[in-house]
This record gives structure tokens, C-alpha cells and sequence, in this order.
């Protein structure tokens, strides 16, 4: 299976290597969208339910093996897929004895209140297949496992018991496949443990020194901190007046990231 996929036209030459979660049907903006001037290369995520177990480590070591072998010219990070990205940079810097730029997109290191609106998120929006009834349940089912939290993993692994179980229940009610319904599972069992694995990282040390392009929406990214904490994480930050779900998909985005990209080259 491949661990890495190229976004759009690549003449061939240096790359840029982007961590993310991209999933089809979700309404965020994706790398897909950001146009940078520059071959894009993502990272794939391994087919579901090999993932299980994985941590930071095992994540970046794969991707890091196989990395196409052409010069890096940056890392770009998505929401949790900054932390994998700062992990990255750190190996890719050692690896070559020269520094490689991060660029940071609404970076977050996942929380069990990440899990909570995750959860949320994917109960509220298969409302339409688990019914008003069983969504009601789940929802306050999330509500007592967040009330409670100990922990990422414990707090992931509640919630894919719960979800699990209602979209399992649900999806047979209503005649699905049986394919459908591991399929739909599996992918939410799958990010869970993506976002497991990222909270693992030392984020305040692996930021050091990125460009963080962050949105309006004031719940994510950066926003949620105070200015004393944002300012330690880093001090080169671009606000944009945009929605987190549109960030890689604003042209101003785009254009100042294609600019710091240039930037750094011309420095090297």
C-alpha cells in the first residue's frame, strides 16, 4: 500500500510533504485545495485496521521510510496532522544535516475535548442513519464518557465503543451492507487512533520555529489559547479572516504560503 499520494501536477524536482487526515465527504478544505506552486506529496493512512496499536512513532516511521526520493523543500501540517509534521521536520533535519521549514495550518495537539467534538461531529452528522432516538442516546452517552475522561486513550477508546455499537445497530436496521457498515467504522476507529498517536508528540518543542497560518474559527487551532501561551508556541503566526473548514481552500492562504515557501528557499 502506498504511504504517500502526489496532489496535482508534479513535473518532477523538489517536493513539499503535507500530514493530514483526508477523508472523502468531509466538508473541511484539504491540501488538495491549497495551491502553492509547488508538487505536493500527502501522507496516506494505512489500511484500516492495521492501524491498531499505532503511536506517534509508528505513524513517522512509516512515512518517513518512504518518502519519494527527491529534496524536501517544507512540511506542511493540518490541524492534528502538525504534530506528525513537527516529528517529521525533527527526522528529516537530522537526515540531512540541514533545516526544513514547517508550516503549520490551525495546528492542534488533540485533546480529550478534541475527541469530545470529533465525536460529536460524526454522531450529529449520520443523525440521518442512527435516527433522532438512537443520536440522543449517543450524544448523552458522549456527554458522560467526556464528564469522566481520564485520558486520550481511554477517552478515544470509549468512543469508539459507543459509536461503534449505534452505527453497528443502526446501519442493520436500515439494510446496509455489511461492507458499508465496516467500512464506516473502521474509518472513525481509524482517526481515533490518528489523533491518539499525535497527542503523543512534544508539540512545544517540535513548533519551534514554524509558520503558523491560522483562521477565525474560535475553536481551533491557536485561537483557543490565551496570547501569553499562543505567543510561546510561536512568533510567526498569520491570522486570516476565514472559517478553519475553508483555510487550505482561501487564495490569501495560499498566496502567503507559496510566499514564506520562497522565502525560505532564497535563505537556503
Amino acid at each position: 500500500m502506498p504511504v504517500w499520494r502526489s496532489l496535482g501536477p508534479d513535473p518532477g524536482g523538489p517536493i513539499v510533504l503535507a500530514v493530514d487526515y483526508a477523508a472523502t465527504g468531509r466538508p473541511e478544505a484539504a491540501f488538495g485545495d491549497l495551491a502553492v506552486g509547488h508538487p505536493v506529496w500527502e501522507t496516506v493512512q494505512p489500511p484500516l485496521g492495521a492501524e491498531e496499536g499505532f503511536g506517534l512513532a509508528d505513524y513517522v516511521d512509516g512515512w518517513l521510510a518512504r518518502i519519494p526520493d527527491r529534496p524536501v523543500e517544507a512540511v506542511l501540517g493540518y490541524c492534528a496532522g502538525a504534530a506528525f509534521a513537527g516529528e517529521l521536520v525533527a527526522r528529516l533535519s537530522e537526515r540531512t544535516g540541514r533545516p526544513v521549514p514547517l508550516l503549520l495550518f490551525d495546528p492542534e495537539s488533540p485533546t480529550p475535548l478534541t475527541m469530545y467534538y470529533q465525536y460529536r461531529k460524526v454522531v450529529e452528522s449520520l443523525a440521518g442513519i442512527l435516527g433522532a432516538e438512537r443520536t440522543a442516546a449517543a450524544v448523552a452517552d458522549g456527554d458522560r464518557v467526556m464528564a469522566d475522561a481520564d485520558g486520550i486513550e481511554q477517552t478515544g477508546a470509549a468512543f469508539v465503543r459507543i459509536f461503534c455499537g449505534a452505527a453497528r445497530e443502526a446501519c442493520v436496521e436500515a439494510g446496509l451492507e455489511d461492507e458499508y457498515v465496516e467500512e464506516l467504522t473502521g474509518t472513525y476507529r481509524s482517526f481515533v487512533r490518528y489523533l491518539t498517536a499525535a497527542s503523543q508528540a512534544d508539540h512545544r518543542e517540535r513548533w519551534a520555529g514554524a509558520y503558523v497560518f491560522s483562521s477565525a474559527t474560535p475553536t481551533s487551532g491557536l485561537n483557543p489559547l490565551d496570547p501569553v501561551a499562543r505567543a510561546e508556541l510561536t512568533d510567526r503566526e498569520l491570522r486570516f479572516d476565514v472559517e478553519h473548514a475553508d483555510l487550505l481552500r482561501a487564495p490569501a492562504v495560499a498566496a502567503a504560503a507559496t510566499e514564506v515557501l520562497v522565502k525560505e528557499k532564497v535563505s537556503r
